[in-house]
């Protein structure tokens, strides 16, 4: 899940290429340093649909709650 992020700036809007979670820290600081020299990096980063843990990661915290109720009556 290499490219699973994008950042947004929060002053106009720019978006950065979806890459790695560096990649895009790296892209809008650099954005703010061109564009908006003496303003503190802010905005919002965005995730890519499907960029989740998905079905596996559920499946295993499901299995994980239904072990933990087992060994607790007994």
């Amino acid at each position: 899940m290499a490219d699973s992020y994008r950042y947004r700036c929060g002053e106009c809007g720019h978006r950065t290429a979806w890459g790695s979670e560096s990649r895009g820290a790296e892209a809008i600081g650099a954005h703010y340093g061109r564009s908006h020299p003496h303003v503190v990096p802010g905005g919002v980063v965005e995730f890519r649909k499907g960029s989740s843990c998905g079905g596996g990661c559920l499946i295993a915290l499901v299995t994980l709650a239904l072990l933990l109720i087992v060994v607790s009556r007994h």
